[in-house]
């Protein structure tokens, strides 16, 4: 899996090691093959950038490390123009996932359920409520990683339910 993924930020620098809304080191499991990372692109040419790729490694992060390896990256980027999500966010056959990061581990949850409450609701036709209300049944809620500043979290919502 890829730790370190993201492209520049809207305003100025960022360290790549920094998780947000431009990806960074999200240390996300879920980026791995067969995954789409979405992301949105901030300054002309997006700057795309990647490295810290892992073997293997456990939600969460704890170690400050995932078995890390050397090796290479192949990717396809795409432009999608007219569409407004609540990024970043992963798609894999099984899931729909929106991410998360901030300092406070809560506000990082409160974040990405509520971007995925925006996706549910402005994408799949389901009303705010009804989003909530099925996130509540069948979403998990999972920590990508916890020791960077920034805690990274995801929820996985089942597209089979879709």
């Amino acid at each position: 899996m890829v730790g370190v993924i993201g492209i520049a930020p809207k305003d100025g620098e960022i360290p790549c090691g920094v998780p947000d809304y431009h990806g960074g080191n999200m240390d996300c499991k879920e980026v791995k093959e067969g995954a789409t990372l979405l992301l949105g692109v901030n300054v002309p040419g997006a700057l795309l950038a990647m490295g810290d790729l892992h073997a293997a490694m456990a939600d969460g992060e704890i170690g400050v490390a995932g078995l890390e390896v050397a090796g290479a990256v192949t990717v396809t980027v795409d432009v999608i123009k007219g569409k407004s999500l609540p990024l970043p966010m992963i798609l894999n056959d099984d899931y729909i996932m929106t991410l998360a990061s901030d300092e406070d581990l809560d506000i990082a949850v409160d974040m990405a359920v509520a971007n995925m409450v925006d996706y549910l609701a402005d994408n799949e036709g389901l009303t705010r409520h009804e989003s909530t209300m099925l996130i509540s049944l069948a979403a998990d809620v999972r920590i990508c990683q916890v020791v960077d500043p920034k805690k990274t979290v995801r929820v996985e919502f089942p597209r089979s339910l879709l």
